[in-house]
């Protein structure tokens, strides 16, 4: 899940600090009288260019630089320290970035905080500050994970370009802009956003309340989805920990990659990655290449600790860390008809449509099995990954793999990608059609490319550095 958050009137009750520091001084200062109580940012609860167009009689272009001047009086002082570095977060919205935090969820931090994007002194020390603030609060994030934006219209451009989970946020604008764009908000209260109304997309509350966020947030983004996020993360933490595998089996299966500008890079998309099957370790060869969390769909034996991805041995350690792998990355145990005539695997297609909806990646392979018939090519594809790419939208990604032996009867595998396939606006014979055309298509490739490895040195010198560039 990826949770975007403002600073000032969102982890901080900035109206507080207004009615303690900012109004007193500007009252005494210049003797100015408020305006509009409802508003947030000081110049507009003064109507500050108003107030100084009149009092230097001059035009309001000019006056906006006497605006200018007092607010730069007011914040470039030990005040705004005091303010960023002594005033505390909101408790409950606080406690709930740490524990999203702890659960692997992707939290980034959205501000047009005067001076932050400044290229001076002042600028790097409002940046800074910003960082040292969070830190202070017990929210340590890595520096890129902070974005600062000279207006609120960048800031919410950016945001809608980058399509968060879930936006934390309380200027009604803003909100405005993101909900009308389907991004979901929890909108801070303040007195200056009571108008903004609940619904499908935003809930208005105070934040303070660590059980009532977790509630406005199931309720905003989906108790479903939530149940899928944090299944998501907690399988992603796991799969992190395998990540240094990725060079060991690039160095011992040296892959061939075919057609590598095929791999989707989008991860706002729905996507299925469909191979053909021809080894048990497809799926471990295709994670290393492609680089990310793919939940694969499995037989059920290999959770049952029954079989292993280690050349199918049944050595009963194999099998347990098989088992024990496949249920820590979240895959989905699949009980075929011929293996059992009761099988049901409602919960397994379920949990794939749950994945999906929250744009994660789901590897199936429709033949089901690395036997096939003797004499053919592939198995029996079934069509059951082309229904749960129509009721998702999800893109389906062709993958043909081909294991064969090199001139040094060592153990190689091609791996081919085909062109994602859209399947809004097509049936189901459609798809299956354009899905089986690339397959056989992509086989003879596959088996040229094998046949050229071992026969032609420059070709096999080319398709080296080819696949290198695209796990490298």
């Amino acid at each position: 899940m990826r949770i975007i958050l403002d600073t000032d009137g969102t982890m901080t009750n900035f109206n507080e600090f207004i009615q303690q520091e900012a109004i007193p001084f500007f009252k005494n200062k210049y003797g100015m009288r408020i305006v509009a109580p409802e508003k947030l940012e000081i110049q507009d609860i003064f109507d500050m260019d108003n107030y100084f167009s009149n009092y230097y009689n001059c035009s309001l272009k000019e006056a906006h630089k006497y605006t200018r001047k007092a607010l730069d009086e007011f914040w470039v002082h030990p005040r705004y320290l005091k303010y960023s570095l002594l005033y505390k977060f909101r408790t409950g919205l606080s406690q709930y970035v740490k524990e999203m935090l702890k659960e692997g969820h992707t939290i980034e931090i959205h501000t047009s905080r005067d001076k932050s994007t400044d290229k001076d002194i002042i600028g790097k020390l409002a940046r800074g500050i910003t960082r040292l603030q969070y830190a202070l609060n017990g929210i340590h994030l890595p520096a890129e994970q902070y974005h600062f934006y000279t207006t609120d219209e960048d800031k919410v451009k950016s945001i809608i370009e980058s399509k968060p989970d879930l936006v934390f946020e309380d200027k009604p604008q803003i909100i405005q802009s993101l909900t009308d764009n389907g991004i979901k908000c929890i909108c801070v209260e303040g007195y200056h956003n009571v108008d903004v109304q609940d619904t499908d997309n935003v809930i208005r509350t105070s934040c303070d309340d660590y059980e009532s966020i977790i509630n406005d947030v199931d309720k905003v983004v989906g108790a479903n989805k939530i149940k899928y996020f944090r299944r998501a993360s907690k399988s992603l933490l796991f799969y992190s920990k395998l990540e240094f595998l990725k060079p060991l089996l690039l160095k011992l299966f040296k892959p061939i990659i075919l057609n590598g500008e095929n791999i989707v890079k989008d991860d706002e998309k729905a996507l299925i990655y469909a191979p053909n099957h021809r080894s048990t370790l497809d799926p471990l060869v295709i994670n290393a290449i492609v680089d990310k969390h793919i939940h694969w769909a499995a037989l059920l034996r290999f959770f049952e600790g029954k079989d292993s991805i280690f050349n199918n041995s049944k050595n009963p350690l194999l099998c347990k860390i098989t088992a024990d792998t496949f249920s820590g990355l979240d895959y989905f145990p699949i009980d075929r008809k011929k293996d059992n005539p009761d099988a049901n695997n409602f919960s397994s297609v379920r949990d794939m449509m749950g994945y999906l909806n929250i744009k994660n990646k789901v590897g199936i392979f429709p033949e089901g099995t690395t036997s096939r018939p003797e004499g053919q090519e592939f198995g029996t594809f079934d069509p059951g990954f082309i229904l749960l790419a129509m009721r998702s939208k999800a893109d389906i990604l062709p993958i043909t793999t081909y294991w064969f032996r090199d001139d040094e009867d060592k153990k190689r595998v091609i791996i081919n990608f085909g062109k994602a396939i859209n399947v809004e606006g097509k049936n189901r014979q459609q798809i299956y059609e354009e899905y089986i055309k690339v397959q056989e298509e992509q086989l003879e490739e596959n088996k040229s490319v094998s046949t050229l490895y071992n026969t032609d040195k420059n070709s096999k010198k080319t398709l080296s550095k080819s696949s290198r560039k695209y796990y490298n």
